[in-house]
């Protein structure tokens, strides 16, 4: 990237967020520390403006949400993150005010889980804002969640509550009204999400497989079957929502097609043995972590099924967010 500023802020308002081992940024690598009896997990996740964020929205949010689609992603493998690099991609139009509040936002969340910045790239985006983050983490050995995992006989088993980013979303760009107090919150949940951190002890102790929903419930469901090679029966009156979301959706039940498969909810998906399931909750709730049960997986014959609030099977026109 040629702007002027580029060298300058990397030295004031990227340097300082790195770790010991990063050399203040002025090296071309960095490394990384892993403990005895653990290993090295790595992710890597990007958004772009008007793709996964909008153009206006807070840079410091833009730079937690980041951050946090990738510690997402850690939390399902039952993993704890430790560090990551970052490729910023800046408009022509970005000034010092710009990457102060960027990197306000990096900082906040460094804190709250305990990250430290290990180097990356910055350049130039015609195209406006992109920033790609690789994360690392660790896990004990033998510990890692995958996909792959999980047994027609488990029961399907999501954290916190499904939708409210989604619907969040068509109210910041206008596609429905609701009250101040609602809108506030459900966009808010669109612009930073909340990845259950404390849960992936659970996740690795009791899950047989676990992702995060990031493309929206009903098409992650149908990538874990696919990968474990099972398929599920999904109840939607088991699926845990907000207060705010089932108050719209009692009116307008079409907003049901996006709380299942509009993503960005960023909570955790994953398969349980029955016999171990009292344990998950259990050690879910002990960290403060809800988790609820909304289904079953069964033997791979048929596609994933959804049975609606009365019992039947429900058809879908779109089963996941797509990029293309």
């Amino acid at each position: 990237m040629s702007h002027p500023g580029e060298f300058g802020w990397i030295s004031k308002y990227l340097a300082p967020l790195a770790s010991k081992y990063s050399f203040g940024l002025q090296d071309d690598a960095a490394l990384l520390q892993v403990p005895e009896g653990y290993d090295l997990v790595v992710t890597q996740d990007a958004i772009a403006e008007n793709v996964h964020f909008l153009s206006g929205d807070p840079l410091d949010l833009v730079a937690r949400k980041a951050l946090r689609v990738n510690v997402s992603d850690m939390v399902a493998k039952g993993a704890k993150p430790f560090a990551y690099s970052m490729a910023l991609g800046m408009p022509d139009s970005w000034e010092d005010a710009h990457m102060k509040h960027f990197t306000n936002g990096l900082a906040h969340d460094q804190n709250e889980y305990g990250l430290e910045l290990t180097g990356g790239d910055t350049y130039r985006s015609v195209n406006g804002l992109s920033v790609s983050v690789t994360m690392f983490g660790v896990v004990e050995e033998g510990r890692y969640t995958s996909r792959l995992g999980a047994s027609s006989a488990d029961l399907l088993v999501v954290s916190g509550s499904i939708g409210s980013s989604a619907i969040g979303l068509k109210i910041a760009v206008g596609e429905l009204t609701a009250p101040d107090d609602i809108s506030e919150a459900l966009i808010r949940s669109y612009q930073v999400p909340n990845p259950p951190v404390v849960l992936a002890e659970t996740i690795a102790r009791y899950a047989t497989a676990s992702m995060d929903i990031s493309d929206g419930l009903i098409g992650d469901c149908a990538k874990l079957c696919e990968a474990s090679g099972v398929s599920a029966q999904i109840n939607r009156a088991k699926i845990p929502v907000t207060a705010h979301v089932e108050r719209l959706a009692k009116g307008n039940p079409e907003l049901w097609k996006d709380i299942l498969t509009g993503g960005d909810d960023y909570q955790v998906f994953c398969t349980v043995a029955p016999q171990y399931l009292a344990s998950f909750q259990d050690s879910a709730l002990a960290v403060g972590v809800v988790t609820t049960v909304i289904g079953r997986l069964t033997e791979a014959e048929d596609e994933p099924v959804l049975l609606d609030m009365g019992g039947l099977e429900v058809s879908l026109d779109r089963d996941a967010y797509s990029h293309f």
